[in-house]
């Protein structure tokens, strides 16, 4: 009788446990999507600062509206539709890769890989010398 007890306390010590394990790892999402979300999305009033750069009225508004978002169960694309939506594409720190934002992504690559072939091409060039 006293191993019953004693296995039913260790069950719902392990229980609690589990379940506030649970709830720490959600909380933890939640914090790390809205620290995300915070350097992601660019405040509309400051010359180029993030929202976690920021501490204009806006901004800490802004920051409200993610929190009370990520409670109410939003995802992240949701959240960033919803601002795009409400302060258009420049509020976004990092334009989405498609039509003629893709031109962002791609130029700087192409320029990396021609000053590669330039200077592989003068360091031959000199060898040969």
């Amino acid at each position: 009788m006293i191993y019953n007890k004693a296995s039913k306390i260790s069950f719902v010590i392990f229980f609690l446990f589990l379940v506030n394990a649970c709830l720490a790892s959600q909380s933890n999402l939640e914090e790390n999507l809205y620290i995300k979300l915070e350097k992601e999305i660019m405040c509309p009033v400051c010359d180029g600062q993030t929202l976690d750069q920021s501490q204009s009225l806006i901004a800490n508004n802004m920051k409200d509206t993610i929190k009370k978002k990520i409670e109410d169960g939003y995802n992240e694309e949701e959240i960033k539709e919803y601002f795009v939506k409400r302060y258009g594409d420049s509020v976004l720190a990092y334009p989405s890769m498609n039509g003629f934002n893709s031109i962002a992504y791609i130029v700087p690559a192409i320029s990396v890989l021609i000053a590669i072939v330039i200077l592989f091409l003068y360091i031959k060039r000199d060898k040969i010398k």
